[in-house]
């Protein structure tokens, strides 16, 4: 299946001898051989290193005498005090040095050495604005940016840092967790630097998406290309957020070098994205202290134009009330987030949680899904939570979750050093590919923007032609190229974004970059694009082209191998649209996912070989199956309803729901080849005389129930007595949840799509597995659809009511948004539906979370407490 992760080996001989790393920062005056895959930021700084870029050693920052203790910060049970050096800091916000490397002291026993390179964190025409002034821009003085690595992890590690005038601030990730440099409030030349594994508290997440439906195809790869489009963002800090820094500028300087740390991270992830423009509320706002559904729906509404791409509220007022933003929102109405940060002295400060909770709901509004959601390929990601969408959980998550996870619920947690994860970072940079409303550079605000785009065609045996994205601001470009196997690049300089290579030899792989010259200023290198020269000989067109398991949202595309090919061009595209989007791959099977229900789409593929490419197969045209079923119902259900239902687990009696009844929350498994059981009973106010029964399933799940044999049972009785059927489930029916229809009908029997005048209607899911395999695990014993807490929100007591398959201790615990208990209980849980009180008058309103365990299943449910 197509999984496309591109390492590039570097092997680098460094010779360093400074007096700067003869303080015990793991000896590096002596040859060192690096051979590690590299990051994106890590292939930067080696490039750039091996121009022969000269890295200015600068250390503001030296080890304290203060010793940290635990009372400091009541959730934080380790950390280090570090002195700040100020008068370095407004030589290097004036300097501005385009390659830093940074000595860090972490303890008294380790250092480290942080490469880092200049960025341009501000959009052209940044500025700031304030409501009390909100027509006039705010006079501010900027910081300077910097991006790189961890020396010596330059294949796994991340680093921001950003530098004011009074002030340095950042973090950076390893294997080893997220390490935090904190500036304390009270002392300036106090830094505080601490790994936040080392924070006793499960930071609180409540993340509710309004989702809007997916309009594009997924995967595409991660290539070391960038997406090539830059999405600019507009970032509004709410009163509290200002009252709690003090002043504008202090706002502004911290929601900035918070933001250079999300930029970081979706730079590791090929995306640009910049800062168009802050906004403080420098007078008490309007939005919602308790809902951050409604404060998001203020937000898009007080906000109808904004300066940027997406629009992000960052509040601390109304703590720990969420984040929430429209997923797959880019070029749409819907393109705001709301981010509940946190920014407490009293507690330990978290600024690592802060970066999660902004990175998170802006890849919700890129195009990201959680990663326990069950649409992605495969199914869920981890485990770190209960599913979206009813399917098994992931497997656990290996050295940490990722960004779209609730892994910070568990002792997983999550390393911004796994970044996305492949799929989630496929399905964004697909989306930021796709986009058609974004620009082509994230250059400005006084900077020199990094070329983005960077791509070659035209590729002969000796030829190929390099072009990239205009960058503003922009006197000329470095372009510079070498052969894989050598170690001089060949620099020439160009006015236009655009250079024809000659001379070059066949079969031969090149690399390529490319930097903007603006004046006496420069950017930083852009990512390196390969690609290879021609070496003659044909390519043959790939054959048994086909397109096969359709659903409403899916496809799979497959084809025979081409002799010498070294890999295949892939593209795809709406039917409608004229533009195709392309995917190079090395295998002959694409997943195609996230695709629109009722849709067709059109997909071609060609071979890539050392001597070229060859012509593309003929276009195959599919279209998706439709997501929704089909409805039935009964307009009247006054004198004839359905009364009970039973099947497997599903065991539900009632009254009269107006016609249908919507049960799919309630699940049953059923296996191939069995004989099922099934109940059913009609409930009627008088004689109704005879009644006309109908089931479906929908075998193939294919959403419809028109299939042969999907009509299970078809029977008319007068009786209101408890009726019996039994049916087969067909050895080839598909395996998965599926939905099951239950129709009675007065006057003669109904079709599966049917209103109708007097009678009643009830959807409900089967899951349907292989034989044999119809007993799950025996500690599953709690059916988690049939897990119910009420009332949700609630004032007072809590009810909990459970199915259980047989005698067992369930544990209750109630836990708020730190990941404290706030109440717990023990039951001993019989055999069937189980109820208990549980009274919480000694709980404070606000968000928080009940916790049912039994065995080793556990049931997670967000609760909201209310006065």
């Amino acid at each position: 299946m197509y999984q496309v992760k591109k390492h590039m080996m570097a092997w680098i001989c460094l010779l360093m001898t400074s007096g700067l790393f003869a303080q015990g920062v793991a000896q590096i005056d002596y040859f060192t051989y690096l051979t590690q895959p590299l990051n994106k930021l890590g292939q930067q700084v080696v490039d750039a290193r091996m121009d022969a870029a000269q890295f200015k050693e600068v250390a503001p920052l030296s080890l304290s005498n203060k010793v940290y203790s635990s009372n400091t910060f009541k959730n934080l049970s380790k950390a280090n005090y570090l002195k700040l050096d100020l008068k370095q800091l407004p030589q290097m916000v004036a300097d501005k040095s385009e390659y830093l490397s940074l000595l860090l002291p972490i303890n008294d026993r380790e250092k480290v050495v942080l490469d880092l390179i200049r960025v341009d964190l501000y959009a052209e025409g940044f500025h700031v604005f304030i409501s009390e002034f909100p027509n006039e821009a705010f006079e501010y003085d900027p910081g300077v940016f910097y991006r790189g690595v961890v020396r010596g992890k330059e294949g796994s590690s991340t680093a921001a840092i950003s530098v004011f005038n009074d002030q340095i601030i950042g973090m950076f990730s390893t294997d080893e967790g997220n390490t935090v440099l904190y500036p304390m409030k009270d002392t300036k030349e106090e830094i505080l630097i601490y790994n936040d594994k080392d924070i006793t508290v499960n930071m609180p997440f409540n993340c509710s998406t309004d989702e809007l439906s997916n309009v594009l195809i997924d995967p595409a790869p991660k290539s070391e290309m960038a997406a090539g489009d830059c999405i600019r963002v507009y970032i509004e800090c709410d009163y509290a957020l200002f009252q709690n820094k003090g002043n504008v500028t202090a706002t502004t300087n911290w929601i900035t070098s918070v933001y250079n740390n999300v930029a970081t991270l979706y730079t590791a992830e090929s995306i640009n994205t910049t800062v168009s423009e802050v906004y403080v509320w420098t007078t008490p706002d309007a939005y919602s202290k308790t809902s951050s559904i409604d404060a998001l729906n203020k937000f898009r509404t007080d906000r109808g134009t904004f300066n940027g791409d997406l629009a992000h509220l960052a509040a601390l007022g109304g703590q720990n009330i969420g984040g929430v933003a429209w997923v797959d929102a880019l070029c749409s109405s819907y393109k705001y987030a709301y981010s509940n940060i946190s920014a407490s002295y009293s507690t330990v400060p978290t600024y690592s949680w802060t970066i999660e909770v902004m990175t998170h709901e802006m890849g919700h509004n890129i195009g990201s899904n959680h990663t326990q959601w069950c649409g992605w390929t495969g199914g869920a990601l981890d485990n770190c939570y209960t599913t979206e969408g009813g399917c098994a959980p992931g497997p656990p998550p290996t050295g940490g979750g990722t960004i779209m996870s609730y892994c910070h619920l568990t002792s997983y947690g999550i390393n911004f050093n796994n970044g996305f994860g492949t799929q989630p970072g496929d399905k964004i940079r697909a989306e930021v590919i796709a986009a058609t409303c974004l620009g082509t550079s994230c250059g400005g605000g006084g900077g020199c923007g990094v070329p983005t785009g960077l791509a070659i065609s035209g590729i002969t045996q000796t030829t190929a032609t390099a072009n990239w994205n205009s960058v503003s601001g922009a006197t000329s470009y470095k372009f510079s190229y070498k052969t894989n196997a050598g170690t001089t690049w060949t620099t020439v300089t160009t006015t236009n974004p655009t250079y024809n290579l000659t001379g070059l030899s066949a079969g031969t792989l090149y690399n390529t970059r490319v930097k903007t010259i603006c004046g006496a200023d420069s950017s930083a290198n852009s990512a390196t694009v390969n690609f290879t020269t021609s070496s003659g000989g044909t390519c043959g067109v790939p054959t048994n082209f086909a397109v096969s398991n359709i659903t409403s949202n899916s496809a799979t595309s497959s084809w025979s191998a081409v002799s010498g090919a070294t890999s295949y061009n892939f593209q795809y595209k709406l039917a409608s649209s004229s533009t195709w989007s392309q995917a190079n791959v090395t295998v002959t099977t694409v997943n195609l996912t996230g695709l629109s229900p009722n849709t067709s789409y059109t997909i071609r593929v060609q071979a890539v070989c050392p001597s070229g490419t060859s012509a593309f197969t003929s276009i195959i045209t599919f279209t998706t199956l439709n997501t929704s079923y089909c409805v039935s119902k009964g307009n009247n259900s006054t004198y004839e309803w359905i009364k009970r239902v039973k099947l497997g687990t599903i065991d539900r009696t009632s009254g009269s729901d107006g016609g249908y009844y919507n049960g799919t929350a309630l699940s049953t498994n059923i296996a191939k080849s069995s004989t099922q059981t099934m109940n059913y009973q009609a409930g009627t106010t008088g004689a109704s005389g005879t009644l006309y029964w109908r089931v479906w399933i929908d075998y193939n799940r294919n959403n419809v129930f028109t299939d042969a044999g999907e009509q299970v049972i078809s029977r008319s009785s007068a009786s209101t007595g408890l009726l019996t059927s039994t049916f087969v489930v067909p050895a080839g029916a598909s395996t998965g949840s599926t939905r099951m229809r239950v129709s009675l009908k007065y006057s003669g029997y109904s079709s599966p799509c049917e209103t109708f005048a007097y009678g009643e209607v009830e959807d409900y899911s089967v899951n349907i597995v292989a034989a044999g395999t119809l007993e799950g695990p025996r500690n599953q014993i709690l059916n988690m659809e049939q897990v119910v807490v009420s009332p949700n929100p609630f004032d007072q007591n809590l009810l909990i009511s459970l199915s259980s398959k047989q005698d067992q201790q369930v544990d209750v615990s109630i836990i708020d948004v730190f990941g404290k208990k706030v109440g717990h209980s023990n039951y001993n849980a019989l055999a069937g539906i189980n109820a208990y009180v549980i009274e919480t008058q000694h709980i404070n309103s606000g968000s928080y979370f009940v916790r049912i365990e039994s065995g080793d299943q556990v049931i997670i449910k967000k609760l909201v407490k209310i006065n």
